[in-house]
């Protein structure tokens, strides 16, 4: 790339300035503030897990090409994992620069870096903010495919529907489905490949860059051992056909809201 095309790149600071508990809530707002009197593109995401799940046509309009990116917030795995599901094929070759601000040690290491980060950038700017405000904890598995297998024991474990699990492959097709705080699913994946973005005890499972192989089998052991005792294939057969029993019990009760809605529209006729 010649001297001229990196002399007009684009800079664009993307700032997830996240609803969950792992980030220190003063040094969020100290950076939003902070962030605001910058010349460069600064797009403010209220809570990018939301934001991701629920309006992610919002998003695909900060992708573009020659732009250099900052990204700030978690765990820079976790976040690349969340923008790939907005644009994964742009996210997938384009590299970017990155702060987490749970290793963090102060607010000026945050600073000096965003400011390295700007340099002398003197082109157009624009500052945005996208929310999710719908009030929804946006607590959901992300599945890291490096890692995941497709054994599809998450599927079969959980019972309410979040995941898809077909011959081969396991996907999230239901996020708002799962329960808030609960992450015993990515508990008992043999290839650690779920995270919870707002998982407060970090580790693989919150989706901590560097993962301890050892550490992380020994962990598994227990958690199956806990959550589904010494016969792991009985019990997920179980898990399944009580999810199944769920499914049929959500479905009767959607038929008889349904009936009983019709019921009242023939009676005002």
């Amino acid at each position: 790339m010649s001297e001229q095309t990196e002399l007009f790149k684009s800079k664009h600071i993307l700032f997830c300035n996240c609803k969950g508990e792992s980030i220190d809530s003063y040094l969020l707002q100290t950076i939003g503030k902070y962030l605001e009197k910058l010349n460069v593109d600064v797009t403010i995401l209220t809570d990018l897990c939301g934001v991701a799940a629920c309006n992610k046509n919002l998003l695909t309009s900060l992708f573009i090409n020659n732009t250099e990116y900052l990204v700030i917030g978690c765990y820079r795995r976790t976040m690349k994992l969340l923008f790939e599901q907005i644009n994964n094929d742009f996210f997938a070759q384009t590299d970017f620069e990155h702060i987490n601000l749970l290793q963090a040690t102060s607010k000026e290491e945050v600073i000096d870096t965003i400011n390295r980060f700007c340099g002398s950038y003197k082109g157009s700017s624009v500052h945005r903010e996208i929310r999710e405000d719908s009030g929804w904890p946006s607590w959901y598995p992300i599945i890291d495919y490096t890692r995941c297998t497709g054994c599809g024991q998450c599927a079969d474990f959980c019972l309410f529907g979040v995941y898809e699990k077909n011959s081969n492959s396991v996907k999230v097709v239901n996020q708002k489905g799962c329960k808030n705080n609960c992450p015993a699913c990515a508990r008992i994946c043999p290839a650690t490949a779920i995270i919870f973005p707002k998982y407060t005890q970090g580790g693989a499972i919150g989706g901590s860059d560097e993962i301890d192989e050892q550490i992380e089998q020994q962990r598994h052991a227990k958690d199956i051992k806990s959550l589904l005792g010494d016969d792991l294939y009985t019990a997920l057969e179980k898990r399944k056909a009580q999810r199944q029993s769920i499914i049929r019990e959500e479905a009767m009760k959607r038929a008889i809201q349904e009936k009983n809605i019709a019921i009242q529209k023939d009676t005002k006729k």
